[in-house]
Order: C-alpha cells, then structure tokens, then sequence
C-alpha cells in the first residue's frame, strides 16, 4: 500500500509541474464557472429591458394603466418610436409598428386600439405581433404580458359592467342586476358572491384573493390576438435557431487546433526544412492561413448541409447572401486560431488559452442561449466577440431571409477583426518565437 500511496504522490508532483494540466483541471473551469455566474447571478429577477415596441391609441384609464405598469417594470424596454429620415422621432402606427418587428429592431410589439375599451365594453381588445427568432426570450415576454394585463382585467370588467347596467336599468335597479349577476357568476364558476360583489361595489380595491378567483373567469373577457410576422414558413425553428451558433463553436475548435500544428511541425524539424528552402516565415504562415480557412469552409458547409438533410434547414433560399456570411465567419475565425499560435509559447498552452476563450465567446456571445437575458455588461462585450456578429448574420440570412444590405454591417466587423487580428498575428510571427 505504501508503494501505491508513493506513486500518488507522484502524478500530483507532476501534475503540479504541468501548468498547462492544473489551468485545464482547475483554472479554466473557475474562470468559466465565474463567468457564467456573472451571466445568470441576476437572482430570481430575470432578464430586463427586453425591448417591446410599443402603441397605445386608446384613451381608457385601464389601457393607460396597463402602460404605467409596463412602463415601470424591469423586463421591458418600451419602444414608442423609431427614428424617420425626414421627421426624426416618429411615433408608431400599426403598420410602422409591425415593420419594426419584421425587421428584427424588437422581437415584439403590443398594440392597444383605439377601440380597446369603449362605453359599451366589458373586456379588453389586445394585438400582439412577435418574432420568435429566440423562443427563450419570447416565452418571458408573453408570460410577463399576461400577467401585467390579467392583473387588470378584473377591475376593467367590473366597471364596464357597472356602468353598463348604471346606464340601461338606474342606480336602484342596477345594484340589483350587479347582484344577479354575483350570484350568477358564483354559480357556475365557483366565485365566492360577497367577495366578488365587493370587488363590483368598489373598483378602488384589488386584493390578490380576489384576482386568483376570478383568473379563470376574466381569461374569457380579454380578446388578445397573436400574429406571428417573422418565421411563420419554416420547417423547423429550433434548429434553424441554433445550427448557427453550434457551427461557429465547432469551427473554433477545429481552426484553432490545425492553427496550433505549427509547433508539432517545428518540433518534428520540417518548419526548419521548409525554412532551409526560399521560402519565408511570412509564406509559411499565408499557407496555413489560406489552408485553415479553406478547411473552415468546406467543415461549415457540411455542417449546414447536414442540418439541410436531418432537419430540414432552408440553406437555399439565401444561398448567396448565407455563402458571404460563412466566408466573412471563417476568416475571422481562421485569424483567430492564427493569433493564438503566434501569441502562444506551446501547443498546449495555446490549446488551453484557446479552450477557455472558445468556450467564453459562445457562451457570451448568443452561441447556446440568448444574450437578451444577460447582465448589460455582458451584453456589451458580446458586442466584441467573433460569435456574436457571426451568429446575428446566420440569424438574420436563415431565419429572416435578410438581403445583403441587411447583413452588410455584420461582415465588415467580421471582416475587420480578421484584418486586425491578422495583422498582429503576422507581427508576432515575425519575431520567429513560433519557429
């Protein structure tokens, strides 16, 4: 036993001696478990400020209401205009409203008519149009939304039916009705009679016991119309979704380690052989760039493909526009493995730099679940990552079927970060640290 307690001993020495096994085993998944925690370390609040576009055309006090409640929670931005070439600020109307939401500028809109609620009313009329580009992010916009204008609804009956029998039988005969009409409403959907009949009697108070008896009634008084704008033709949403940010994740890493060969091949001497021939650093380094990113782009083209046949992805609609977005991704993708070997001093350091960076962009920047629901901090330097332009564009070509114009200022950034990228890349090889 003591023979095997020695040999343990052993493999901790030398685990204590590989830097590069003690960042893999105990640095990298601190730093990754602190990130994440930083992402999702918002509690039980959930995410804020997500933007909703937002149109009120009504005058009702309740529509107002339902304004005021939206307008100071947390969850929501309220978009109540867009910037117009000739008039500046423009206030919403229907159908600049539901263009904003086409365009992808909000991922939902509520619309209040004009005839939400009039004299003759008991409910509300309700118009929401949505995007469900991110089915996460859509599903807490529709649960919050609910729950803001149910909380609404019992009030806004009550007066309506008040005011209704006010006006048709007298005040006398209309305290009788709004009688019938408890002990009615009791019957049949198991409402206590007082309590509801107070909550007829006296519109100021809303207990919340109140509110959960009567939930179920006053579902059947809201007329809240859904349309979908955006999505609605295609096969298979989720995987349409999600095929963009699981390519760039496996294209990293795949890049990243054909970038990193270059210390297997300077430790099996053929960079000093090439090297002994006319043929420069700066040449070496071209070739590998040019063969990584040919590499990137027939690996990505397959990976769509793939998702094509399995999942019935619709890669040929947009054919041109998706091809520009794959090139414009691999390039910077490819800059990236590159700057990484010329930065690194070993094969294992640059893989397990490259691991913890990989793993860090597509987390932060909307590769496995959305960067809407992230601390405004985080969603800033998603802003700066790789993934997060390239997963916007994937997006925008497949879900949306956005035109060049649309996508034009998501491959200048990644054109422009695999131009800075490789610049300092080929700086640092020029050293000749590398080889």
């Amino acid at each position: 036993m003591k023979t095997v307690l020695t040999l343990v001993v052993k493999e901790y020495k030398l685990l204590r001696s590989d830097r590069v096994a003690l960042s893999l085993t105990f640095l990298i998944p601190i730093l990754l478990i602190a990130l994440w925690g930083v992402i999702f370390g918002k509690g039980d609040s959930g995410p804020t400020s997500l933007r909703l576009a937002f149109l009120n055309a009504s005058n009702s006090p309740f529509a107002r209401n339902i304004e005021k409640v939206l307008d100071t929670t947390t969850t929501f931005l309220l978009i109540k205009s867009q910037k117009d070439d000739r008039e500046g600020e423009k206030l919403f109307d229907t159908t600049s409203i539901k263009e904003y939401v086409r365009r992808g500028d909000a991922s939902a809109a509520l619309v209040i008519p004009a005839d939400a609620f009039t004299d003759t009313s008991l409910g509300m009329r309700l118009r929401f149009y949505y995007d469900p580009k991110n089915e996460m992010e859509m599903q807490v916009i529709q649960g919050v939304l609910t729950q803001t204008i149910m909380s609404q609804l019992p009030n806004l009956f009550t007066t309506g039916m008040q005011r209704r029998a006010t006006r048709l039988l007298g005040m006398d005969s209309g305290k009788a009705f709004n009688r019938t009409i408890a002990s009615t409403v009791g019957r049949y959907f198991k409402i206590d009679v007082d309590k509801m009949l107070s909550s007829m009697t006296d519109t100021s108070a809303s207990s919340s016991e109140n509110s959960a008896a009567q939930r179920d009634f006053f579902k059947n008084i809201l007329d809240f119309q859904t349309e979908q704008l955006v999505g609605k033709e295609i096969a298979n949403p989720w995987a349409t979704r999600s095929v963009g940010g699981w390519a760039m994740m496996f294209l990293l890493f795949t890049l990243t380690a054909t970038s990193t060969s270059l210390f297997e091949e300077k430790e099996s001497g053929v960079v000093l052989r090439i090297l002994a021939s006319p043929i420069s650093r700066v040449q070496i380094l071209w070739s590998k760039y040019l063969y990584n990113a040919s590499l990137g782009i027939i690996q990505i083209i397959v990976l769509f493909s793939a998702g094509a046949l399995l999942f019935r992805i619709d890669i040929f609609s947009n054919l041109f526009n998706l091809l520009l977005v794959v090139v414009a991704a691999v390039t910077a993708c490819t800059a990236f493995g590159m700057l990484l070997a010329a930065m690194s001093r070993s094969r294992a350091q640059a893989s397990s730099v490259g691991m913890f960076l990989i793993l860090a962009m597509s987390s932060i920047g909307g590769a496995w679940f959305p960067t809407s629901f992230m601390p405004d901090i985080v969603q800033y330097f998603s802003k700066m990552t790789i993934v997060y332009w390239a997963m916007d564009a994937f997006l925008q070509v497949l879900w949306r079927g956005s035109q060049f114009s649309e996508i034009f200022p998501n491959i200048c950034v990644l054109f422009g970060m695999a131009i800075v990228i490789t610049a300092v890349s080929v700086w640092q090889f020029k050293k000749g640290h590398v080889f």
